[in-house]
């Protein structure tokens, strides 16, 4: 594994901790603010994602207000691919949110995309996806039964 595939997973490990701890300012801190193009957050629980800097922090502090913890967000598997100073990677997590005033936590494998920029301070997150892995039978069966 080259060095710098190593420093990607351990950005990828610093995200899913900071996001388990609901550690905001900590996420702020791996986004690449200063990225020129238009950056990529999309949460599964919007249609579509959220595109500055600026909005990214905003959805994080409204987060709060709807999710009291988050018991878990482990990754199963991860793949990471560097092409000079661009890298992407593919995560299956298996996560656990608890949400505000629901007793049984929301739990479940989720799929993450992310795309890494190098820069001075490190590699620095320009894009990130995650969709619920959903069973099919039951969605048919939610709409059949």
């Amino acid at each position: 594994m080259s060095a710098d595939e190593q420093a990607v997973r351990a950005a990828l490990d610093a995200w899913h901790q900071a996001i388990q701890q609901l550690d905001f300012p900590a996420m702020a801190g791996m986004w690449d603010a200063a990225f020129p193009g238009r950056l990529v957050y999309q949460p599964e629980e919007y249609e579509e994602p959220f595109c500055t800097y600026d909005d990214i922090k905003e959805y994080w502090g409204r987060v709060p207000a709807v999710v009291t913890s988050v018991p878990e967000w482990r990754a199963l598997s991860t793949e990471v691919a560097v092409v000079q100073d661009v890298a992407v990677a593919y995560s299956r997590l298996w996560t656990s949110i608890r949400i505000k005033d629901v007793d049984k936590s929301f739990d479940g494998e989720l799929r993450c995309s992310y795309a890494f920029r190098r820069t001075p301070a490190g590699w620095r997150l320009i894009h990130y996806h995650e969709s619920r892995l959903v069973s099919v039978e039951s969605v048919v069966a939610s709409l059949t039964g």
